[in-house]
């Protein structure tokens, strides 16, 4: 931001605005000492001034434990600050303390590099409180001393220092005390010197930072000693000068590792305000990626970061480029909600070989960008004229009008929404406009506004073909006019342009007609009535300037009385191919064709086409062949050739047909496969050259290698050749997800030769292949079918897969398979029986399957009897009731109650009332 100039010519109105706009209570200073002890000149520190000083005197003594002594000086606010209020006590230490405390938890490292001792010398300890109660204290002798939020060392642009104190509860007491540490010798005073402390609360919120400090993590004392790492300069991005920086570095260091600035402000900004930060940065760093590793952060007082976000996510390409190409780019920064503190945090990129730095230039608060009327871009008004420019900003802020870009003049100060107008313009100007806060001399970097001014049209900027000779009265009347300026052309039959001629005016036997590009073409005119004036005007395109009255060009047509007449007989073709030619340098064609009717060999044809004139003669055949150029052919408005045959008495006119090939794509609507990653290259067009637009007049061509997006149109167009002469063709993309195949049936507690079962797939596929394995198919599971039946032969390694094709899916051919899961389920009486054995259990009392289960068999009178391999008894019921846990019941080979081990036992089981018994084998798994 260069504010220099504004300040030199507008001293005086700021000073003014100010006296008027505010009441400035300023800086509100601690009043009243309640404690002091070893304090010269106490009043100084209460005086309300940062010229006078008190001086707190602490001693070794004269002896060991003899006359030593530390001195403290506690001062009262007139009332109590509110919690997270930031005060300031301005400082000076004997031993050169604080500006190695200005870096934070970096202090130690940067006094050691000094030679300093921050513990043990000359030591002073900050205490906040409210009445007799602490509510803050930190020492100097500390580990990281002054490296939180809440109790800093800063230093403002006069590189003076400062305490800043942000308690989280309220206060009205500052305490400082000197002290002296164990390693300074006996017979040593050192003074800490207090010029008072105060706070900001009620000062105007201009925009520009009142003090700074930086810390860092991951440094340690080689990186900063001899790594280059660290800040230099930080005062000088307060001194409003964009020719002095900051500069944040980290050195070459492979490490992670973070250096970091903060700005106070006296002030909370308002939650549309911007932030906005001047930088530069080496761009080889940039193009490493250092834009990801550079983080602004916003905070109120000591409150938490609300705000975070790094520099890659704020550059517009606009300030990206001036980075890469080594220039300061300003930066704008909207945190949302009331901030005092910026932070800049410059993070490390691993493995680059580059020192890492960061220079800042500036950073202040001010308004957001104005915003331009619709009407107040690309402004076109026509000589000798003014205009209003208008702009918006946000709340009650204001908007000052400038001349140039940076200084220059004031050259008006608006409101919102109000008008600035310019004075009358003879030439093409720019003009800039900031928004700011009344009174306040900072002010959001300036939007231009460029002001174009078109000459008016004189008469000698239009040319008009088609008068030069006498014309037939059996042929029209083509009046073609042409000029450099881009415009629309109106006729009149005066020069006062008082009686407009119109397209399609009918006056007795005489037919007027306009074309699209102007062009005037009269029928029925005769010898009698001539000659005849017709005139024309251009009103230019941008700023609708035109001829003035009296200031049309003329055009003079004499008609000799003739019956001769002519047919031309020509028919241009012009391909894709030769499109693509005119406009990438090869722009020859040439247009033939034969004359029929009252013509004579030798007679000279002129063709005006785009307002060119080409000329050539009818050969012995009454034939022509003139070169012209291909891109007028293209860019020609309405799409006609007019032909003008000069014969002995008068011109024959005609005209030519000129047809333009169109872009054809058979297929709008491509559809792809998502997980081909297909890109523009796949899209399906005929013919080379084409590229891809995102819009139908866009101006920039896609990359070929650009993915397609599901949904997305594309516009296929030929490189160079412009829109209005081949239009733009839509292609709709739609992307096609891979869709897995499905194979449903049952795959668990499958029984074993007992049951069929049934597996489905997608029907209406072609060749399908089933496989399984385990099993055998006996139903389906054929090339057409989409299902089979199967029962299971085998207890393990059991599966059914299935095999497609579709030729409708991203994958033609297509597989899956289940394990199913297949069991012994024992003897199954039928269905009318409701019996099932379930002849594996475990039991070991976990909850589930502790026994040995036979379905309904509670239903009927029964005997069970469970034998050992070798044919013991081992377990016999009435009446079993499915509560066999694998205890013995009888004696034998295993004694009654004894747990029988794991393994295979057979069993029997008799029920009279079915008249048979049910025989088989279980299997006991502890």
């Amino acid at each position: 931001m260069d504010q220099s100039i504004l300040k030199k010519y507008y001293y005086i109105f700021l000073i003014l605005s100010f006296l008027i706009s505010f009441n400035i209570a300023g800086q509100t200073f601690a009043t009243t000492i309640v404690s002091e002890d070893e304090v010269d000149l106490s009043a100084n520190a209460v005086d309300g001034s940062l010229t006078t000083n008190a001086g707190i005197r602490a001693s070794t003594g004269i002896l060991l434990g003899v006359g030593a002594y530390s001195g403290h000086l506690e001062m009262e606010f007139p009332s109590a600050l509110n919690p997270n209020t930031t005060s300031y006590v301005k400082l000076e230490t004997e031993d050169e303390l604080l500006p190695y405390l200005l870096g934070g938890s970096l202090g130690g490292l940067l006094s050691d590099i000094a030679g300093a001792v921050l513990i043990g010398n000359q030591e002073f300890t900050v205490t906040s409180k409210n009445g007799s109660i602490t509510v803050l204290e930190e020492a100097s002798s500390g580990s990281n001393a002054f490296a939180t939020d809440q109790l800093k060392v800063v230093t403002n642009v006069d590189n003076d220092y400062f305490m800043a104190i942000t308690p989280n509860a309220q206060y009205n007491r500052i305490r400082m005390t000197n002290q002296i540490g164990a390693l300074l010798g006996l017979n040593n005073t050192k003074t800490l010197d207090v010029f008072g402390a105060f706070h900001n609360q009620g000062l105007a919120s201009c925009g520009l930072p009142t003090y700074t400090s930086f810390t860092g993590t991951g440094l340690t004392l080689d990186l900063l000693d001899l790594g280059g790492a660290g800040v230099t300069d930080p005062h000088l991005v307060l001194d409003d000068d964009l020719n002095t920086f900051s500069e944040l570095s980290l050195g070459i260091l492979g490490v992670a590792a973070s250096i970091e600035q903060t700005a106070y402000f006296d002030t909370p900004s308002n939650s549309d305000d911007n932030y906005y930060i001047t930088l530069a940065i080496n761009p080889s760093l940039l193009q490493a990626g250092v834009a990801n590793s550079i983080d602004v952060i916003a905070q109120n007082g000591a409150e938490s970061p609300f705000y975070t976000e790094s520099l890659n996510n704020i550059l517009t390409l606009d300030l990206l480029g001036l980075l890469q190409d080594g220039q300061k780019a300003t930066i704008a920064v909207t945190p949302g909600d009331e901030a005092t503190r910026i932070t800049v945090r410059l993070s490390s990129l691993l493995n680059v070989a580059l020192e890492q730095q960061l220079q800042i230039f500036d950073i202040y608060r001010a308004p957001a960008l104005p915003i331009l009327d619709t009407n107040s871009e690309n402004v076109s008004i026509c000589t000798g004229n003014s205009v209003d420019l208008i702009a918006t900003t946000t709340g009650g802020n204001e908007l000052r009008w400038y001349d140039a870009e940076t200084g220059g003049n004031l050259l008006d100060t608006v409101n919102s929404g109000e008008a600035y107008t310019t004075p009358v313009l003879n030439t093409t100007s720019i003009y800039y406009v900031a928004a700011a806060e009344p009174g306040c001399p900072e002010e959001s970097p300036r939007v231009p506004v460029t002001v174009t001014v078109v000459d008016i049209p004189t008469a000698g900027d239009i040319n008009i073909t088609g008068d030069e000779s006498p014309i037939c009265s059996s042929s029209e009347v083509t009046l073609v006019p042409s000029s450099t300026i881009n415009g629309t052309y109106t006729w009149y039959f005066d020069a006062n342009a008082t009686n407009e001629i119109t397209n399609g005016l009918v006056q007795g036997p005489v037919t007027y007609s306009i074309t699209s590009n102007g062009t005037l073409v009269i029928t029925g005119l005769d010898e009698a009535g001539g000659p005849y004036n017709f005139y024309v005007r251009i009103t230019e395109a941008s700023a609708g300037c035109e001829n003035a009255t009296g200031d049309l060009a003329q055009a003079t047509v004499d008609i000799i009385d003739s019956t001769n007449s002519i047919t031309i007989d020509s028919t241009p073709v012009i391909s894709l191919s030769n499109l693509i030619d005119f406009f990438q340098g090869a722009p020859s064609y040439n247009v033939t064709g034969s004359v029929n009717g009252d013509a004579n060999v030798g007679d000279t044809v002129s063709l005006f086409i785009n307002g060119q004139i080409y000329t050539g003669v009818l050969d012995a055949n009454l034939a022509f062949d003139i070169a012209v150029d291909g891109t007028d052919m293209a860019l020609d408005v309405d799409g006609l050739i007019e032909v003008f045959l000069e014969g002995a008495l008068c011109t024959l006119t005609g005209d030519i047909t000129v047809d333009l090939p169109e872009l054809i794509v058979d297929d709008l609507l491509q559809i792809f496969c998502a997980s081909d990653n297909p890109t523009l290259l796949d899209l399906q067009v005929a013919g080379n050259d084409i590229v891809f637009f995102d819009s139908l007049d866009a101006s920039v061509a896609l990359d070929l290698n650009t993915p397609l997006v599901d949904g997305s149109v594309y516009f296929a167009g030929i490189l160079d050749i412009p829109i209005s002469v081949l239009t733009r063709i839509g292609i709709t993309v739609t992307l096609l997800e891979d869709q897995p195949i499905n194979l449903t049936g049952q795959t668990s507690e499958a029984c074993l030769e007992e049951e069929q079962y049934t597996y489905s797939t997608e029907s209406g596929k072609q060749n399908y292949t089933w496989t399984v394995t385990g099993g055998t198919i006996v139903d389906g599971g054929g090339t057409t079918d989409s299902s089979a039946t199967v029962i299971w032969t085998e207890l393990q390694n059991t599966s059914i897969s299935v095999l497609y094709e579709d030729s409708t899916s991203c994958t033609p051919t297509e597989a899956t398979e289940l394990q199913v899961e297949v069991e012994d389920c024992g003897e199954v009486l039928g269905e009318e029986f409701c019996l099932q054995v379930y002849n594996e259990f475990t039991p070991n009392n976990d909850g589930y399957n502790d026994f040995f289960e036979i379905e309904c068999i509670e239903n009927y009178s029964n005997t069970l009897q469970i034998f050992n391999r070798n044919g013991n008894k081992v377990f016999e019921a009435m009446d079993y009731q499915n509560n066999w846990d694998g205890i013995a019941n009888v004696n034998g080979i295993m004694g009654k109650g004894q747990h029988l081990p794991s393994g295979t036992y057979y069993y029997v089981v008799n029920i009279p009332e079915l008249n048979r018994n049910l025989v088989g084998w279980l299997q006991l798994a502890r």
